[in-house]
């Protein structure tokens, strides 16, 4: 016995999640007040539905009474006074009790209440009634045990006994009445059998309910501290770049002053001019570095302030193409678009990832070449890509979409290597992805957009926008 007292305690305490599978409650204090605060929110229209439902389940049933009390006038007294003095007002009660501020409080005992009140109200219909009045009720003293397990916002500690309490007080209305063997017999087995299955269906419920509960918590203050962790990095690379930039101006600009001065002075020394060309690029080096990182940090906090909206990116895209067929006088554009193209998106990081993905292609394609862009849906996803016929790219270009990474930057190059980096972020802020591939035959690049789409295909009708546009 001993062993026994020992053992117990262990096992009430094993937990599954932070849950206790046998308390079925949170170990942590705050987590279940969370839970509760959670459940209730969610529920009380439905718990104001099924007093309600109750309410006019009590009342409709008293058209039937002088059938199953088969006209007996004393019976008859009996069920009105149950029905109308006791579980009609209880009901009522309760609906309005839902409607206080404070009911959240006090709304597990509310609900244990009521489905004990009415339980009991069916046992007193049916004790040492009639047979017809023992079988009309059963069916409600089944409605009572799914509205105690599901319907009442009832949590598994309060509805397993008050469920048990209703199903053993109408197995005694059941043996109170001289019923035949094989009808007792069915009842009290099948009532047996459907308290046991509700009461199983109610645990697993409120259990998983829990643990989602939980995934869900944890996955938001995932978010949050990955949000905070987030601001907190761009934040200090913000203040790193305006540091820098602020304190290295001037050390540079004096650098480039001394080296400027030497090479005027010893402009005769070829050996030493060569040196002093390559310090100067190296002082310009440095300042690019210092640029790039602040147009970096400036590039994620402008994506992450983007706002969605639900927008056509057919007309978006038409518009861009059209305003660089007028400004590149070397090349021809073409647009092919046969459905509009719905994405829950900022139509301006959009607007600009496209921008970005046409500069590229402007810089590389060949000059009197056709630069293709497409917009499509497929797989329900919405597809911009950009052809031009050039230079292929490097084999890896997974590299291309890197921070500072461009095949055309240098110490002194205006291009920061942003371009790219830039698509990608917006791509993977709207739940997408950007890709840029070689095309096989050699002929060029092609650069991709993925957004996932925002409409069913039935929304989606051709537009008639297709063909090739030049300038």
């Amino acid at each position: 016995m001993r062993g026994l007292t020992r053992w117990l305690p262990r096992r009430s305490a094993f937990t599954l999640d932070g849950i206790s599978p046998i308390h079925l409650s949170f170990t942590q204090e705050e987590d279940e007040i969370e839970y509760r605060a959670v459940i209730f929110r969610s529920s009380i229209i439905h718990i104001r539905l099924a007093f309600g439902l109750a309410t006019f389940i009590a009342i409709f049933y008293a058209f039937f009474d002088h059938l199953l009390y088969e006209n007996d006038t004393e019976l008859l007294e009996w069920a009105y006074a149950i029905r109308f003095g006791l579980l009609v007002p209880a009901a009522i009660i309760l609906v309005i009790l839902t409607l206080s501020n404070s009911y959240q409080k006090y709304s597990q005992i509310a609900g244990l209440f009521i489905v004990i009140i009415f339980g009991a109200g069916w046992f007193l219909l049916a004790f040492r009634t009639t047979p017809a009045a023992v079988i009309d009720n059963y069916s409600s003293i089944l409605m009572t045990l799914i509205y105690g397990f599901f319907f009442t916002g009832l949590f598994f500690k309060y509805s397993f006994p008050a469920g048990l309490c209703i199903s053993v007080l109408y197995f005694l209305a059941i043996v109170s009445v001289n019923l035949d063997s094989t009808v007792e017999t069915s009842l009290i087995t099948s009532l047996s059998v459907i308290f046991f299955l509700l009461s199983f269906a109610a645990y697993q419920k409120e259990f998983v309910s829990r643990r989602l509960f939980v995934t869900e918590t944890r996955e938001r203050e995932a978010r949050a501290r990955q949000a905070q962790h987030d601001s907190r990095y761009l934040e200090w690379l913000r203040s790193l770049a305006k540091f820098l930039r602020h304190e290295v101006r001037q050390p540079v600009a004096q650098v480039n002053s001394g080296i400027e001065l030497i090479k005027v002075l010893g402009k005769h020394d070829a050996k030493l001019s060569s040196l002093l060309d390559s310090a100067a690029l190296s002082t310009q080096h440095i300042w690019n570095l210092i640029e790039r990182a602040s147009m970096a940090t400036d590039a994620e906090a402008y994506v992450r302030q983007g706002a969605s909206q639900m927008v056509d990116l057919r007309p978006i895209i038409h518009e861009l193409v059209s305003s660089y067929q007028r400004t590149s006088a070397d090349l021809h554009f073409s647009f092919v678009c046969d459905t509009s193209a719905w994405v829950l998106a900022d139509p301006t990081l959009v607007e600009e990832a496209m921008r970005n993905l046409l500069n590229n292609a402007v810089s590389y394609a060949i000059e009197q070449t056709t630069i293709e862009v497409t917009l499509a849906v497929m797989d329900r996803q919405v597809v911009m890509t950009v052809y031009n016929r050039g230079p292929l790219a490097p084999a890896d270009t997974e590299t291309l979409f890197g921070l500072f990474s461009s095949t055309r930057a240098g110490p002194v190059s205006e291009h920061q290597g942003l371009g790219l980096y830039l698509v990608r972020l917006i791509a993977e802020r709207h739940g997408g992805r950007a890709e840029l591939t070689n095309v096989q035959d050699g002929s060029g690049v092609r650069a991709s957009i993925s957004l996932p789409i925002a409409a069913t295909s039935s929304t989606l009708q051709p537009t008639g926008i297709h063909g090739r546009v030049r300038t």
